[in-house]
């Protein structure tokens, strides 16, 4: 009896430890395979961030580029640039959508050069703003000169014609940074295969 009590015994506790030998593998490999699937995920989100990125950058470029940046890069030295930019919206809803996700690019270089660039770009943003409040001033002055004929209004808006002069050499400095901060985070971006498609 105490045999059979002792075989039974030993066979539960045997069977038991193969049990949860492979209760715990089974365990783990549910666990790897959760951890490898998370990190999936996480390398198609950057790729989709990195991608979108990309595709803002190059399509506002074109669509600016086009536009003022053609009048800009074509304006005369010491010429003022006389003219309204509309700037009233946010243009980057990519980067300022995803900007939590930024700080997690790995590569530091690239993630530096995003920055730099979307920067330079609000920068520029703000340039043309200042530009068309200049604008809207020289306009005032001129067209209170024409109607009054009086000098001290002449006065203020060759002022402003002067300023406007000065400013439109910082915003081509400006324009040309962008410009080449754009052209290097495309490539880095490209580097990094957003062109390729996805790879899984």
């Amino acid at each position: 009896m105490w045999e059979n009590l002792l075989s039974a015994l030993g066979g539960a506790i045997i069977g038991g430890g193969i049990a949860g030998f492979f209760s715990l593998k089974s365990t783990n490999k549910a666990h790897e395979n959760a951890v490898a699937l998370e990190e999936k995920k996480q390398l198609e989100l950057m790729s989709g961030l990195l991608q979108g990125l990309h595709d803002e950058l190059e399509t506002l470029w074109d669509t600016y580029s086009d536009g003022v940046g053609v009048q800009l890069e074509a304006l005369g030295e010491d010429k003022p640039l006389l003219m309204y930019y509309p700037v009233t919206q946010e243009y980057f809803p990519i980067y300022m959508g995803n900007s939590f996700l930024i700080g997690r690019i790995e590569d530091t270089d690239l993630r530096k050069k995003i920055v730099t660039t979307y920067t330079k770009a609000r920068g520029l943003i703000d340039s043309y703003r200042l530009n068309n409040d200049m604008v809207k001033k020289f306009e005032h002055w001129q067209s209170m000169y024409r109607q009054t004929g009086q000098g001290v209004f002449n006065e203020h808006a060759e002022d402003y014609y002067g300023r406007l002069s000065k400013y439109a050499k910082k915003i081509k400095k400006s324009h040309d940074e962008l410009k080449a901060s754009k052209a290097e985070v495309l490539r880095a971006l490209q580097k990094t295969g957003v062109l390729v498609g996805n790879n899984s």
